[in-house]
């Protein structure tokens, strides 16, 4: 029950002790039950007041309640409490989140993939290719002579000039290596190459074919 200080001492300031008792109790009787009984004899024990006492209180309540022992105030107090607590009751049986047409803002008839997000969603990067060393395929491959990769424009002939990645252990580099066609005798010298990146597809090139013509 809400005491609101200065309205009660406003109202409250020609009433002595008892007096002033009898009314809190009166007050918070009408709280817990919703009404007052018009009963002499109840009011007095609600106010713990004698018989011969009551007849003085009352007289001094009176003017503080309106008939039937009605406190308007008070009992709209009590009315936005209760409303209170049965929407506090409501939200927690739903788990304490409001429904989507309790939120601020709501627009009945949109839904939430036609309202669109709340947030920009960040939009995905491309990411830079890597090559492979599992697939020879996917590498370019030492066929055809350096005029006829020139033929391709200039894309071809940076592609010819352009280091190999260095692979991730020397065993990956020289299984690749092995794919390309490099021979043994070539193999150490190629790797080194490879792992120092300095190894193109134009130097790959000329190795195998200084193998074809041994």
């Amino acid at each position: 029950m809400p005491v609101y200080v200065g309205d009660e001492l406003a109202e409250t300031s020609h009433l002595n002790a008892e007096e002033y008792g009898a009314y809190a109790l009166l007050k918070m009787h009408l709280w817990q039950h919703g009404r007052l009984p018009c009963d002499d004899e109840r009011l007095a024990r609600i106010a713990k007041c004698g018989a011969e006492r009551w007849a003085i209180v009352r007289d001094a309540l009176w003017s503080l309640f309106e008939d039937g022992w009605r406190h308007p105030r008070l009992e709209a107090l009590r009315g936005e409490a209760e409303e209170t607590h049965r929407k506090r009751s409501e939200a927690g049986k739903r788990g304490g989140r409001p429904r989507a047409n309790e939120k601020p803002g709501y627009k009945p008839g949109l839904s939430p993939e036609k309202a669109g997000p709340k947030h920009p969603q960040p939009q995905p990067q491309p990411q830079p290719q890597s090559h492979s060393y599992s697939d020879p395929q996917a590498q370019p491959k030492p066929d055809g002579s350096a005029a006829e990769k020139e033929k391709g424009g200039t894309n071809t002939r940076e592609a010819m000039f352009t280091p190999y990645p260095v692979p991730s252990s020397a065993a990956e580099g020289r299984a690749f290596l092995a794919r390309m066609g490099v021979p043994a005798s070539k193999m150490d010298t190629c790797l080194k190459q490879m792992m120092a990146g300095n190894l193109s597809h134009y130097d790959l090139e000329g190795i195998l074919e200084t193998r074809g013509a041994a």
